[in-house]
């Protein structure tokens, strides 16, 4: 399948203040893209991730709740990097809205880090558009946590914290509307699953 990428592998001198996995394999790649002067296969980014403990961060959702990742243990947790302009995130919006309607009263907790301000989701997003992800607004350190990979970006959670798998890309027209409701769906039964 052909998948869009929107500001894919944003090729900038990352600057962690803490270590982690999930960042590890970002400078991993970033370093072989500087090295040998070459795009790089975002396949072995997502195999280099998987398996990896997402990395702790703490923030307030646009509607005031407290997200703690170290609360999360025990739930499946998919998170879905997003901003307004960006075609294929907004095309998949539906299948993303399907999936939380699908898991409403299970543990699944379902986040959407942007960096796009509260203000600006207001009058420019929420007009038109809805997005029943838990939507956390200004999210630029915790997107430097994870690696500029490029937009839309996923990743499905296991209970104990660790990557499951990662979509990166999107696509758009009407395959959107179903497609990560598609894809993500045995994965997130598969955990749920789990003991």
């Amino acid at each position: 399948m052909k998948k869009i990428n929107c500001l894919l592998f944003l090729l900038l001198p990352i600057i962690s203040i803490a270590q982690n996995e999930v960042l590890d394999c970002w400078k991993k790649v970033y370093n072989q893209i500087q090295k040998n002067n070459m795009m790089v296969d975002m396949q072995q980014w997502m195999n280099c991730v998987q398996g990896k403990n997402i990395p702790d961060f703490k923030a307030v959702s646009i509607s005031g709740d407290s997200i703690d990742t170290k609360n999360l243990k025990g739930k499946v947790v998919v998170i879905n990097f997003w901003f307004i302009e960006c075609h294929p995130c907004i095309a998949e919006l539906p299948a993303l809205n399907k999936l939380v309607k699908e898991y409403k009263d299970k543990d699944v907790v379902f986040l959407a880090p942007t960096f796009e301000t509260k203000a600006r989701l207001d009058t420019a997003f929420f007009p038109k558009y809805k997005f029943n992800f838990t939507i956390i607004a200004d999210a630029q350190k915790i997107r430097g946590l994870f690696g500029e990979t490029g937009y839309p970006t996923t990743y499905i959670i296991d209970k104990t914290g660790k990557i499951k798998q990662t979509y990166l890309g999107g696509i758009e027209g009407k395959k959107a509307e179903e497609e990560m409701y598609v894809e993500t769906k045995p994965i997130i039964d598969e955990l749920l699953d789990e003991k």
